[in-house]
């Protein structure tokens, strides 16, 4: 079972070195304290600390410990993912189990000064006596542009006086060929994660305000419409809710990112589409950023594919034929709200969804409403599993769409999804 440590802003990996398996929990900051206490924050946290005091002696220390830093990842939400960790023996721990809480802060700060600030409070009290063959992580979390940090990391048992400081250089690598290089101009440099570790609130990462920089200028209208399948197909999924999960954290941050482009010359709507009910689960018409709280509402346990109806598990009829009916109904309504006279904008869809091997595809008409040379589509199609024979049924996706013009895109990880959003901000930028 999961164990998790864990308070304001810290995350605390058990890790059971005698058997090689990895725990994780969360210890409440909170501990012993009194009702009405108000809860740690960063700023309190410091301000009680001599942190200034120890930095200026410089490194220290008195409780054996590693800190480990890394930085080499990228995440959907198209930022660098650095990772800081505390290790500290359980057996050290133990023998301090009388002096109520560890504190451990943490300071990173840039090549211009600027510094951003964490902390994590463990409880010893909840100790259990099997940690003598443990090992106990503490783990932060950011998005950081690439560039040279110094990182400052202190451990503190304010009851016994004790301490450790270390200060080190962090290094974050710039993206390798990079087709965006001016994606992160502009966002702070490191912005910590809060404390969520799972759930749709981590999928989209409401807590960091950061805004990438995306810039869409073109000669000619353009009417975005950014579509997201967000039907929990019992079949596609195998009424798993880990497989619907999985690729939710890839779509739902691709569609965060798709609705923060900065059009110069148009305008952009939202919507999520369940294929299976023939509804909009969610829409949003302003252009601005995406309404999360809104949105998150839509993802409630009930409507994942783990709680499909007996009659959409049954029926192997499930057709996908209401994303067209979508697709032509919003090119009409574009059509009759054109800009000016004479002047047809250009109809830019943008849709994310999941492999279509599952649907059944009736045959269907062409098309036809006057402004299919208006419009182009691309099909971002996230493959969340190596199950065998599934192909995404994108030649059906085709026909059913023809005689649309449709650019398709298979992707399975965040680097895949920022090479061809590069590709289609540049198509779209010629047309």
């Amino acid at each position: 079972m999961p164990i998790n440590f864990n308070s304001k802003l810290l995350h605390c990996l058990l890790l059971l070195l005698s058997c090689g398996v990895v725990t994780r929990g969360l210890a409440q900051a909170s501990g012993n304290r009194e009702p009405g206490n108000q809860e740690p924050t960063v700023e309190s946290i410091f301000a009680e600390s001599p942190f200034d005091k120890w930095a200026a002696q410089g490194n220290h220390q008195e409780v054996p410990w590693q800190v480990q830093t890394s930085a080499d990842r990228l995440s959907f939400h198209q930022r660098l993912i650095a990772t800081i960790q505390v290790q500290v023996p359980g057996p050290e721990l133990l023998k301090r189990s009388h002096d109520e809480h560890i504190t451990l802060l943490v300071e990173v700060r840039n090549g211009q000064g600027v510094s951003s600030r964490n902390f994590g409070v463990l409880d010893l009290s909840d100790l259990k006596p099997e940690m003598k063959r443990s090992d106990v992580e503490f783990s932060w979390q950011a998005f950081a542009v690439p560039g040279q940090y110094e990182l400052s990391v202190a451990l503190w048992d304010k009851t016994s006086g004790e301490h450790n400081f270390l200060r080190r250089l962090f290094h974050v690598d710039a993206y390798r060929n990079d087709p965006l290089p001016e994606m992160w101009r502009g966002l702070d440099a490191f912005e910590f994660w809060g404390t969520k570790r799972d759930g749709p609130d981590y999928m989209f990462h409401s807590d960091i305000a950061g805004r990438p920089n995306l810039t869409l200028a073109t000669r000619q209208p353009i009417e975005m419409e950014v579509l997201l399948d967000m039907t929990p197909s019992a079949e596609v999924f195998r009424g798993s809710y880990g497989y619907y999960n999985h690729y939710l954290g890839a779509a739902l941050p691709t569609f965060k990112l798709l609705n923060q482009i900065n059009l110069k010359n148009g305008s952009r709507r939202a919507a999520a589409l369940d294929l299976v009910q023939r509804h909009i689960v969610f829409e949003q018409d302003d252009g601005k950023e995406l309404d999360w709280a809104t949105l998150r509402k839509t993802l409630s346990p009930g409507s994942g594919p783990g709680t499909v109806s007996v009659k959409n598990l049954q029926n192997k009829q499930q057709s996908p034929v209401y994303l067209r009916e979508e697709i032509v109904r919003r090119l009409k309504a574009g059509s009759e709200h054109a800009a000016k006279p004479g002047e047809k904008p250009l109809h830019v869809f943008i849709l994310l969804g999941s492999p279509m091997d599952f649907y059944a595809f009736p045959k269907l008409p062409e098309i036809e409403t006057g402004d299919e040379k208006d419009c182009v589509i691309y099909y971002l199609q996230f493959e969340f599993t190596q199950r065998e024979g599934i192909t995404g049924a994108i030649g059906n996706v085709e026909k059913m769409l023809k005689p649309l013009k449709i650019r398709n895109f298979e992707v399975r990880s965040a680097d895949d999804v920022r090479r061809e959003l590069a590709k289609i901000l540049e198509e779209v930028g010629k047309l």
